[in-house]
């Protein structure tokens, strides 16, 4: 797992990164840091599989941060900020921004594994490969936006683009985490982190695509699965 940390206190970013590699130590996890004092230079580099960024940055903030990213990559990030106050969090949420998680500052080790072990829990690193020609593909089930039938292929919209599969959608869902994937109509798996806002004849996703909506229990799905990010 490759960790983006972004903070403009170096001395914040050295004691996260030494937490991480203790947490994958102890777990026997692969885990790469890099450690950022500077938004723009995070900006410049690929995805990472989960970001730490500072709430609270000279230059540019973590919720500003955070948006260039999502606008980068489709949406598909997985982002909990750092921050000194409780008031933060609770203005992140009442502004209706997005946030997979909070650590407060000074950094607790409980805290910071809870986070780790949640994203483990919900299988957001989750990796698979299939079958692309005569070649295996690797493909990472945060990157999926959603998956769609189309005809004896399904197409994978992910952060990267649409690519094409010889599957059939039934096949597909035996092999995405349970949980994180829910099949809203015959024709589309969505990954479920990535729901903006649902009405009972559409799913709008954060990329802003709507996609229709037959499932009679997918609010009870979505719920629960709400509940566990927020555990």
């Amino acid at each position: 797992m490759r960790i983006a940390l972004c903070d403009d206190e170096p001395q914040v970013t050295e004691e996260l990164s030494s937490l991480i590699e203790k947490y994958a130590f102890d777990r026997n996890y692969e885990m790469e840091c890099d450690r950022f004092t500077d938004g723009e230079k995070l900006l410049q580099k690929g995805k990472y599989d989960l970001y730490f960024l500072d709430f609270c940055m000279d230059e540019m903030n973590g919720i500003e941060l955070a948006n260039a990213l999502k606008e980068k990559f489709s949406h598909a990030v997985t982002i909990c900020y750092l921050t000194n106050y409780d008031a933060a969090a609770a203005q992140i949420i009442n502004n209706g921004i997005h946030a997979d998680g909070f650590l407060k500052k000074p950094l607790d080790r409980v805290q910071l594994e809870e986070t780790l072990d949640k994203f483990y829990r919900l299988s957001f690193f989750n990796r698979f490969e299939l079958k692309q020609g005569k070649r295996f593909k690797t493909v990472f089930a945060q990157d999926v936006l959603y998956v769609e039938a189309n005809d004896k292929q399904v197409l994978l919209h992910t952060s990267k683009g649409t690519e094409a599969y010889n599957y059939l959608l039934r096949e597909i869902e035996k092999i995405l985490p349970d949980g994180l994937f829910y099949r809203i109509q015959r024709s589309y798996l969505i990954n479920l982190h990535y729901v903006d806002s649902y009405d009972a004849k559409s799913v709008t996703l954060k990329n802003g695509e709507t996609l229709p909506l037959k499932a009679k229990d997918f609010q009870r799905a979505y719920r629960s699965f709400m509940f566990l990010m927020n555990r």
